[in-house]
């Protein structure tokens, strides 16, 4: 490998002096708000030839380790990343520096493999992935069910690249801070899309990104430390507090038909928390038709009948309601 240049050796430099080191300690702060044990590091040296495959050994190593091994089990890997990102020929791409001399294809590398290349079903192992820096994922999901997770969330989409950020504005820092407000407020349990949504409101000139790459929940941790639930052992008492707490729910919890409107197909516009459209995000049949975090959106504006519309039929007549 040639020697480095003066110039590369500055950027080098300039690289190993953004906040990626503070970020490493607030990513395992937030580990320990979690109860979980504290994360193995992966360096890759620079002088390394083959970094990808030194990178994809690392990894398949460690989902060995991590699988279920009894089927009372189901794992969880949380992976992070807090480097120089960019989108590549289509593919997620890491850089040793914001130069991007040395990359590392991550598509190829981490998410192929995370996705279905080597985990499966029945390996009972999610993923969650914390991207410090900009991804863009465009593919569609299959409406299948499966009965994992692979969780991505990211600093910004490749619409809006990072600039220098300060070490306690960086998505770990803001995600690390939000589980302890959580915690300290006395959650029990963290789920991430709703910590994306809390970030995502805050009305930062950055904000986050999130998609889901398999499956349609989101990955949900307590903050009393890891427990084992039973069904098979619930108590009738709990059964019954469940019920009475279904049937007392709000009428704003359930399903409402607002207005139908005749169309030429099947058609239906659900309004929701941005924590739940992000499960479905990507699924083959879902379309975000408008965000908004202001009053709510008046969807007679949107669907307004077209002008050569015939007679009112019964169908065009909203309504409201239901049980």
């Amino acid at each position: 490998m040639a020697p480095l240049t003066v110039e590369d050796f500055r950027h080098t430099l300039a690289a190993a002096t953004t906040p990626t080191s503070e970020d490493a300690l607030n990513f395992q702060r937030m580990l320990q708000e979690l109860n979980v044990a504290p994360a193995s590091e992966h360096i890759i040296l620079h002088l390394d030839s083959s970094p990808g495959r030194t990178f994809q050994q690392a990894l398949l190593d460690f989902i060995e380790n991590s699988v279920a091994k009894s089927d009372s089990e189901h794992n969880l890997i949380i992976l992070h990343y807090a480097g120089h990102g960019m989108m590549k020929g289509g593919s997620l791409t890491w850089a040793e520096t914001s130069w991007a001399k040395k990359l590392l294809n991550a598509d190829t590398c981490l998410l192929n493999y995370i996705n279905d290349a080597v985990i499966s079903d029945s390996d009972r192992l999610d993923v969650l992935l914390i991207l410090d820096c900009c991804y863009g994922h465009g593919a569609t999901r299959a409406p299948t069910l499966p009965r994992r997770v692979v969780e991505v969330i990211a600093a910004t989409s490749t619409r809006t690249p990072l600039t220098g950020l300060a070490p306690n504005n960086t998505l770990t820092a803001k995600i690390a801070a939000e589980i302890t407000r959580r915690r300290r407020s006395g959650h029990r349990h963290v789920e991430f899309t709703d910590v994306f949504q809390s970030l995502k409101s805050r009305g930062d000139t950055i904000r986050p990104t999130h998609s889901l790459l398999v499956g349609v929940a989101s990955v949900l941790l307590p903050l009393n430390g890891p427990g084992n639930i039973d069904p098979a052992s619930i108590p009738p008492t709990t059964q019954h507090c469940l019920a009475a707490w279904v049937r007392n729910l709000p009428r704003s919890t359930g399903l409402t038909i607002e207005r139908v409107y005749r169309t030429q197909s099947m058609c239906l516009i659900m309004r929701s928390a941005l924590s739940v459209y992000a499960k479905l995000h990507g699924l083959e049949g879902y379309a975000l038709i408008a965000e908004n975090s202001s009053p709510p959106l008046n969807l007679n504006g949107l669907l307004q009948p077209s002008p050569c519309s015939t007679a009112p039929k019964k169908e065009n007549f909203g309504f409201g309601g239901g049980k």
